[in-house]
């Protein structure tokens, strides 16, 4: 029996058919943690601030605000992002948002 087979099937042709599947899954479960998670760090440096410098709550809101800001620019890249992979237009570049 082959090295390579296991129960009559190839598993590189099972990993061929998952790899497209999963790694916009992979994306799609990074943008939805990225998203709060930036509005979060936000959050948390503010408060520490606030209570570190005793400036509160000037901090915490505008790191808020900065957080929510950055936040939605991500949003924006990621969904430019998708749109170009959805048409099939993307470059030979790496346009992966970092």
């Amino acid at each position: 029996m082959p090295v390579g087979k296991v129960g009559g099937r190839r598993p590189e042709r099972q990993h061929e058919s998952q790899t497209p599947f999963l790694r916009r899954a992979s994306l799609y479960l990074g943008v939805a943690f990225e998203f709060p998670g930036t509005i979060l760090g936000g959050l948390l440096v503010g408060y520490l601030l606030d209570h570190y410098l005793g400036t509160s709550p000037w901090l915490l809101i505008t790191t808020t605000l900065l957080a929510f800001a950055g936040a939605f620019v991500r949003l924006v890249h990621w969904l430019k992002y998708f749109a170009r992979e959805r048409d099939g237009s993307r470059g030979k570049k790496d346009d992966t948002p970092h």
